[in-house]
């Protein structure tokens, strides 16, 4: 190796190992990471033990004793798979090798930006470990079988090698094994090409051992893909494998956060990998060329046979198919120079254009961010009281809520089972919130899966004040201020449009003071059908007319959507109107209306037969 050469691949190190800290930490820790942290912390023994997780036990291993080395701040957990990362671009320096010079410090700088390996090198999961430990079994099986070919003997180091990284592939995930199933078919294509059948006996040995050493772990994965299997087989077709290989190539070609528009680019990427693929098979490497092309195509052909039993189906479960893919990019690149320099610079140009793209949604789109679970509990802990209780609706935010919870916050768990009917939600809910003076609600994933009627909700806007609600990634938080008022204190007989009548509405106070809340409960009746789901909303105006304070949400916190108002029935509808910590001292004005989003058209208010405007006046509130 030339010391230019030297110096380029330790720029393309450097690289890749900047890329790979940076912001480590900037994205918070999302659900599957805190699953991963919570198995690492329990004891070894049981961290490592079958049923505890659906994937091999390796990656738990390694983030067991990294816990125990630097903790389980988000850097700290991630960091074993930046450096998994920063392996994997050197073993694809030294795949890139086989190809050419030139082609392996390509692929070592593609490798070293790729915005779909920085972006598993900076997640606390096995992807980056297993696309390592495949690297490596990529690069030794290539070593091997070229001893072979070479009629030379396969040195015993060699061989413990390729059987160390494959295990660490296939104990890391699963889908590593589609790797070793190509390489299983090319030895095959070999022995039959060369007519030297007896070529493939210490390969079976070989397999046969991995297949003991991963055998206590196989009955666990056939047992989990039984659990899961959903016989969706019509999902079997040409269309499915197209687009299981179309979003793969993407993802290998340009990362994962780029717009749908601008990702289309990423074919002119694909488009270069192609080239390089007709670059070897014509250089004379037609056997490198199909090996690599044989590991891509295994790839998305284990991925389309396996889905129909799979839940879903991610890009990133194809990770370690990447290498090869980068390797034809790299030969793309380097191949054509008797047309220029030219085709070079501009190829080179538009991969690192997408992908620096790509890598700067990832970092500063907030689109892009894998959660904001820990931003949800940071406005829990900045605005708790005493008399607050924190209750989880889906069991799945566990692993997350034992990160990031507040502490000496009290917080139940609500079951599945409970809320199955609205007796038994109503008996759990009055329990666990008695004594209790505000409820937040953190209702995590999709409710449709754990709570479909919404119980959880629902009882806590006919018992309580709904004073705040937020949407974050993966979840929504909401406040309630319980022992709502169930009177009319003040009749009223408002109409809005002719379908809704205003019966009237109680106040706690009129008096509010700066970062309170007014309580306010509005009791609202459904004249007719109504085909419309309205919005309700509750302002406070200074004496200029400008708004001071407003809380807007569908009635009773989302859960009794005017459209499902029965015609003459009473429906009580609770706020809690958050007051600035900065109101100043004065007297206000609250109203309070209806309007259709997103069109943001009021309903028109009638009093006596007499349009009054779009607004309901309630009165003045003294700010003290």
């Amino acid at each position: 190796m030339h010391r230019y050469e030297r110096w380029l691949i330790l720029i393309c190190l450097l690289l890749a190992f900047g890329l790979r800290v940076y912001r480590l930490d900037g994205q918070e820790i999302w659900g599957d990471e805190a699953y991963s942290i919570t198995i690492a912390s329990w004891p070894f023994a049981r961290a490592i033990s079958a049923g505890v997780d659906t994937h091999p036990p390796l990656y738990p291993a390694v983030l067991w004793g990294t816990i125990r080395l630097a903790g389980k701040s988000p850097f700290a957990v991630r960091f074993p798979s930046a450096l998994a990362g920063l392996v994997t671009v050197a073993l694809i320096y030294q795949l890139g090798r086989i190809a050419g010079k030139g082609t392996a410090l390509w692929a070592a700088g593609l490798a070293s930006a790729s915005a779909f390996l920085i972006y598993y090198s900076q997640e606390a999961r096995m992807y980056a470990l297993s696309l390592m430990g495949a690297t490596g079994s990529m690069l030794t099986f290539w070593l091997a079988l070229a001893h072979q070919q070479n009629s030379r003997p396969v040195p015993p180091g060699l061989w413990g090698i390729y059987v160390l990284s494959s295990l660490v592939a296939i104990y890391s995930h699963y889908y590593a094994f589609a790797v070793l199933l190509a390489q299983f078919a090319f030895v095959l294509i070999v022995a039959a090409k060369t007519r030297k059948p007896l070529r493939v006996l210490p390969w079976m040995a070989y397999w046969v051992a991995m297949a003991f050493c991963f055998l206590p772990w196989m009955r666990e994965h056939f047992r989990f893909l039984g659990g899961k299997a959903s016989a969706r087989f019509e999902e079997w077709t040409f269309a499915k494998f197209g687009e299981i290989s179309a979003r793969t190539l993407l993802a290998y070609a340009a990362g994962k956060t780029l717009p749908a528009a601008i990702r289309e680019w990423g074919w002119g990427i694909v488009v270069i990998a192609l080239l390089g693929l007709g670059r070897l098979l014509v250089s004379g490497k037609r056997w490198l060329a199909g090996f690599l092309f044989l590991t891509l195509t295994t790839g998305f052909l284990f991925a389309w046979t396996i889905n129909p039993i799979m839940p879903f189906f991610e890009e990133r479960y194809l990770l370690a198919c990447a290498p090869p893919f980068l390797v034809l990019t790299a030969s793309g690149l380097t191949g054509w120079k008797h047309y220029g320099r030219i085709w070079t610079v501009c190829g080179a140009s538009f991969l690192i254009c997408l992908n620096s793209l790509s890598l700067r949604h990832y970092h500063f789109d907030p689109t892009f961010h894998k959660g904001e679970y820990g931003s949800l509990m940071a406005h829990i802990a900045a605005r708790a009281q005493e008399g607050d209780v924190i209750l989880l609706n889906n069991p799945l935010q566990e692993s997350l809520f034992e990160y990031y919870h507040p502490q000496a916050i009290p917080y139940r768990l609500i079951p599945r089972e409970v809320l199955l009917t609205d007796e038994e939600a109503g008996r759990f809910l009055k329990e666990v919130t008695e004594g209790y003076r505000r409820a937040w609600l953190v209702d995590f994933g999709n409710p449709q899966e754990y709570d479909p009627s919404l119980r959880a909700r629902s009882w806590l806007a006919r018992h309580g004040y709904l004073g705040f609600r937020q949407d974050y990634l993966g979840a929504t938080l909401s406040m309630f201020i319980l022992n709502a008022s169930t009177d009319i204190e003040h009749p009223m007989d408002v109409v809005l449009g002719d379908e809704i009548r205003l019966r009237g509405y109680s106040l706690k106070t009129t008096i509010g003071h700066p970062g309170g809340f007014l309580l306010l409960t509005l009791y609202w009746e459904a004249l007719r059908p109504i085909a419309n789901s309205y919005t309700v909303f509750v302002h406070l105006l200074d004496s200029e007319g400008h708004l001071a304070a407003q809380i807007d949400s569908p009635p009773a916190g989302g859960t009794l959507p005017t459209n499902t108002w029965a015609p003459g029935e009473v429906i009580p509808d609770h706020y809690a109107l958050p007051l600035p910590a900065d109101l100043a001292s004065g007297q206000y004005q609250l109203n309070i209306g209806m309007y259709l989003w997103p069109e943001m058209q009021r309903l028109p208010v009638t009093q006596n037969g007499q349009v009054i405007g779009d607004i309901i006046p309630l009165g003045i509130i003294e700010i003290r």
